[in-house]
């Protein structure tokens, strides 16, 4: 009995928003621990698969914010949904686009349902503790703007540290986060 308590209490207390251990192929073939990617800071998990086009849409951002803050420890990791049916195509498409994200591959869905998937995409926004702080699900344009703010928020710390930043834009979205806080 006692057992059965205990075993009933960590599930009441278990940490709902930690984001779940998977392994996952990368378009290689090579298996990679998703845990992997929090080494060096948060990160965004994208959802996509082929036919869907919001989620090539939202792709052309995401490429954009892996690149413009990877420098702060943030990354882009990207997961495709596509059957065997249809993964075949995953591959080239991803080299045409020559998008700077790792993408891998979930092609029974199992991750996307873990982190409450439903619909593509569905993008997860993780902190550097593995924590889910947010979701968003589908894609409309303007959402990446902010998306972006979201991803500055998470990574302040380390823009404020960047003494060589030039980048007026990061510093505008920096300013609205700050005056948000102060408006609070």
């Amino acid at each position: 009995m006692f057992k059965l308590l205990v075993i009933l209490l960590c599930f009441m207390f278990a940490d709902d928003n930690l984001l779940p251990k998977a392994m996952l192929k990368d378009l290689d073939n090579n298996k990679i621990d998703v845990y992997d990617f929090l080494q060096d800071g948060p990160l965004i998990i994208n959802f996509w698969f082929l036919a869907c086009e919001p989620c090539k849409k939202e792709m052309i951002y995401l490429d954009r914010y892996n690149q413009k803050y990877s420098k702060y420890g943030f990354k882009i990791l990207s997961v495709n949904t596509d059957n065997s049916r249809t993964f075949s195509r995953v591959k080239p498409f991803v080299n045409s686009k020559k998008y700077s994200f790792t993408v891998l591959s979930d092609p029974k869905s199992l991750f996307f349902r873990k982190v409450g998937g439903i619909v593509c995409p569905y993008t997860v926004v993780v902190n550097d503790k593995g924590e889910i702080v947010n979701t968003h699900m589908g894609y409309n344009p303007g959402d990446e703007i902010k998306l972006e703010e979201e991803i500055v928020s998470l990574i302040a710390s380390s823009i404020k540290a960047d003494t060589s930043l030039t980048d007026s834009s990061i510093i505008s979205i920096l300013s609205k986060i700050e005056l948000d806080k102060k408006i609070l």
